[in-house]
């Protein structure tokens, strides 16, 4: 498997562009798989660096709703157009197009962090996908995380805007890539914004007997209390992964708690880095 980070928030290496968000495109046994997208044309930019071509995709999948994962789709689709190909199915849940939003600082008003395009401009692509869904043999999204009692709490600052009142939103739409290989399970997850701990419980119920062996995610634990991230880092230990790739909105000092307890089992990425597992 050939991991090509096209976006993450941090950049390292001359001429590469980053911004707040995820991009990855992730080779493997043949099929080419664009996991989210950024907020702008930014992992376009650095996919041309990286002399990686985009139009040849097998297909994309967007592991929520947000702005910064979603973003760059609407670039993307200009190019295909442009080439005169047919984009690939766009892998998404049904819950990820609703008006989304998260009250600011003063807890009185609202910025709007949903999708900036409309769902019509990808319609023809669109494969709404289920709790789980096989997309290709030994790929799988799985989504409905659910939250189990005593981990992570549902995250009370996301609301869906429903033209008359602001709802909760527990994230419904979130889902997570999945591969099957010879080492065990490949798990890609944009934000974790269920808790990476209930993102993991739910993946050992998904595969059961089946060993995790890397962990690729942003964890949402930027701004998260020292005492929660101890705590995470603690629950992750536990965990028998082989490696640990925490990105986006893990956070710098979870990073840095993550990296010096599982040292070479953590590894720090930046974009335009290409890893292979």
């Amino acid at each position: 498997m050939k991991i090509s980070v096209l976006n993450e928030n941090t950049a390292g290496k001359r001429d590469f562009l980053a911004e707040h968000g995820l991009s990855l495109l992730i080779e493997h046994e043949g099929k080419r798989w664009l996991f989210d997208t950024g907020q702008t044309d930014v992992f376009m930019k650095n996919a041309a660096l990286l002399h990686v071509p985009l139009t040849d995709l097998t297909g994309i999948i967007l592991s929520h709703g947000h702005f910064d994962h979603c973003g760059g789709l609407e670039f993307l689709v200009r190019e295909y157009q442009k080439s005169g190909k047919e984009l690939p199915p766009v892998y998404v849940r049904e819950s990820a197009f609703l008006d989304k939003t998260a009250i600011n600082n003063d807890h009185r008003t609202y910025r709007i962090i949903g999708i900036p395009w409309k769902r019509e401009l990808i319609e023809s692509a669109v494969r709404l996908t289920q709790s789980r869904e096989e997309i290709a043999p030994g790929v799988a999204v799985l989504g409905d995380i659910p939250y189990t009692p005593g981990l992570e709490k549902k995250p009370d600052w996301f609301f869906i805007d429903n033209g008359t009142e602001k709802i909760p939103d527990y994230m419904n739409d979130e889902q997570m890539l999945v591969f099957e290989t010879e080492k065990g399970l490949c798990l890609f997850a944009g934000c974790c914004h269920p808790g990476i701990l209930n993102c993991l419980e739910y993946v050992s119920q998904a595969f059961p007997g089946q060993k995790i062996h890397s962990v690729f995610a942003g964890m949402h634990l930027a701004g998260a209390s020292t005492e929660r991230i101890a705590r995470t880092v603690e629950e992750l230990g536990k965990r028998d992964f082989d490696l640990l790739m925490p990105v986006h909105c893990t956070g710098i000092e979870a990073m840095g708690r993550m990296k010096a307890a599982f040292g070479a089992g953590c590894r720090l990425v930046e974009t335009g880095m290409t890893l292979e597992l």
